[in-house]
Parts: structure tokens; C-alpha cells; sequence
């Protein structure tokens, strides 16, 4: 048995792109921060942030692509997101084989209280 599930609660790095493509398939991307508190050894605050990308495909793309152009979902907004993690495999500008790390998302729901247009 095995299981890729990803639970997040984190604010938008970044407006969502929304892209519409053949087939009539729909991709949304964006950056999501998570924090961390903690004291360290001599008792000093720390906060860590951790950046994941984030993705959604076809009808969560389209519901994303509605809240951020009615205001709802832009960046800085929180955000609960279930999805599970996927590895990309890329080459970046030397040629050189790099790994990716991504949130396919197959839920959202936004938090907190957002007024649109802000």
C-alpha cells in the first residue's frame, strides 16, 4: 500500500496564470508559501518559509481562473489545498538534468475573509 497525498495551508506567492489550451484542457499555476515558526537554541523567534508550485487542470483551472478574475483568489490570498506531489525532470540553461517538484492540486478552498478587488 501506498499513498501521495499533499495537505497545504499557505498564501499565494502570485496572481494565478490561467492557461487555456488545445483539446480544451486548462492549466492553472502558482506559488504557494507555507511558514513555520519555531525558537531556536538561544530562544530567538525564527519563521521558515517553504515555496511549493503549485498546479490545477481542467475544471479546478476554470473555478481558479472565475475567483481570480472576480478578486477572490490573487496573491497573498490563504489557502487550503489538497493534491499529491509530482517530480518533473527538466534541463536547465547548461544542460544539465534537474528535478522539479510540483503540487498537482485536485482541491482548493480559500480561507479567511477576502474582499474582491482589494
Amino acid at each position: 500500500m501506498s499513498l501521495n497525498k499533499v495537505l497545504l495551508i499557505g498564501n499565494l506567492g502570485q496572481d494565478p496564470s490561467v492557461k487555456f489550451l488545445e483539446n480544451n484542457r486548462v492549466v492553472a499555476q502558482f506559488s504557494l508559501a507555507t511558514h513555520e515558526q519555531y525558537k531556536d537554541k538561544e530562544g530567538i523567534q525564527k519563521i521558515e518559509t517553504e515555496w511549493h508550485q503549485i498546479e490545477a487542470w481542467d475544471q479546478l483551472a476554470r473555478a481558479i481562473d472565475q475567483w481570480k478574475l472576480k478578486g477572490y483568489l490573487k496573491k497573498g490570498t490563504q489557502v487550503y489545498i489538497e493534491g499529491k506531489i509530482r517530480t518533473e525532470m527538466h534541463k536547465d540553461a547548461s544542460g544539465i538534468e534537474q528535478q522539479r517538484k510540483k503540487i498537482k492540486v485536485n482541491q482548493i478552498q480559500i480561507l479567511g475573509h477576502t474582499k474582491p478587488n482589494e
